[in-house]
């Protein structure tokens, strides 16, 4: 997995660049913003009511073949219906 990958994948699934590196989607449980790093990325998820919850993996720790669906897999308790 890499920058670009995950950059891809957030456009994909209904996040708005707010610059090169950072993108964010926003819904009625709140906001999610994916900062992409250097050799990582950092996913914040504000829910209403809630402390934000935040998630950081390098890239090396998501394979290719499946990082896709991991990327996915990291907001599942936000959409248990999903």
């Amino acid at each position: 997995m890499n920058a670009d990958m995950i950059a891809a994948w957030a456009v994909e699934n209904g996040f708005h660049a707010i610059d090169s590196r950072s993108y964010r989607r926003h819904d009625n449980a709140g906001v999610i913003t994916i900062e992409i790093k250097r050799m990582s990325f950092l996913l914040i998820d504000e829910r209403q009511g809630l402390r934000p919850r935040l998630i950081s993996r390098l890239f090396k720790d998501i394979p290719l073949n499946s990082g896709r669906g991991r990327l996915h897999g990291l907001l599942l308790d936000r959409y248990p219906n999903r």
